[in-house]
C-alpha cells in the first residue's frame, strides 16, 4: 500500500472516530465520515471493503490508543504506590474523553454485535493486566502486602472503575472526588498500604489487626 494511500486510510479512520464519539456507533454514516474528513462518499468506500469495517478500524484504534495511554502515564514513574494511585485516577476522569466515550458506544453496541463483545472483553483484559503488573512489581519491591490474590484485586479495580465511570453519563450526579476516595480506600485495604496522604484534621486509613486473644489479655 503507498503511503499516500495509507495516510488517507489514517484520515478516514479519525474521521469516522470522531463521528462515532460524537453521534455514537449506530448513528455513523458514509455521509458523516465523509464530510467530517472533507472528502467524496466515494472515496470513503473505495478505501475500504464496506463502510462497516472502516468502523471496525476506528473501534480497535480507538481501544488500542485507550489501552496505551494508560500504559503511557506510568512509564517513568518507579514509585509503585505512584504508580498505582495514576492508574486509579486515571480509571475515575473528571471528565469523558473521545476515547472512553467510544468504548461506551462499545459496551451499547456488544449486546448485537459478536466483534464488539470481542473489543470489549480486549479493553478489559488489557487494564486487568496492566494492573497486574503494577500490582506484582509493588508487592515484590515490599511497597504492597496483598491480602487476596493480585489477579482478584486487579479485575475488582477495573469493575470499579467501570461502576463509576457509569455516572459521567449523568453530570448532575457526578461525585467524583467520593468515587475516587472509595476505590482508593478499597486498594489500600486490599493491598496493606496508604495511597490517601490524611490532611492535617483527617486520620490515616487504620490497618486491620489481629485482636488479642483472652490469654493474652490477662
Amino acid at each position: 500500500m503507498r503511503a499516500k494511500s495509507r495516510q488517507r486510510r489514517q484520515d478516514l479512520i479519525a474521521a469516522a472516530s470522531s463521528v462515532i464519539a460524537e453521534h455514537g456507533i449506530a448513528n455513523a454514516s458514509v455521509r458523516a465520515v465523509a464530510e467530517r474528513a472533507e472528502v467524496s462518499t466515494g472515496s470513503v468506500l473505495y478505501h475500504f471493503e464496506s463502510f462497516d469495517q472502516l468502523v471496525m478500524e476506528a473501534v480497535k484504534g480507538v481501544i488500542d490508543e485507550f489501552s496505551e495511554q494508560r500504559r503511557r502515564l506510568i512509564d517513568g514513574v518507579s514509585d509503585p504506590v505512584e504508580r498505582l494511585r495514576l492508574m486509579i485516577e486515571a480509571g475515575i476522569p473528571e471528565h469523558i474523553s473521545d476515547e472512553l466515550r467510544i468504548v461506551y458506544q462499545v459496551v451499547s453496541a456488544a449486546q448485537d454485535n459478536p466483534h464488539y463483545r470481542r473489543n470489549l472483553a480486549l479493553v478489559v483484559e488489557r487494564q486487568v493486566a496492566l494492573y497486574e503488573i503494577v500490582l506484582e512489581v509493588g508487592t515484590a519491591l515490599g511497597a504492597f502486602r496483598p491480602r487476596m490474590e493480585i489477579h482478584a484485586i486487579a479485575e475488582n479495580l477495573v469493575a470499579l472503575e467501570d461502576a463509576y465511570d457509569l455516572y459521567l453519563i449523568d453530570p448532575d450526579d457526578w461525585q467524583r472526588d467520593r468515587y475516587l476516595r472509595n476505590t482508593l480506600l478499597f486498594a489500600e485495604l486490599a493491598l496493606d498500604c496508604t495511597l490517601i496522604t490524611p490532611g492535617p484534621s483527617e486520620p490515616s486509613t487504620p490497618t486491620p489487626s489481629t485482636s488479642p486473644t483472652s490469654e493474652e489479655q490477662q
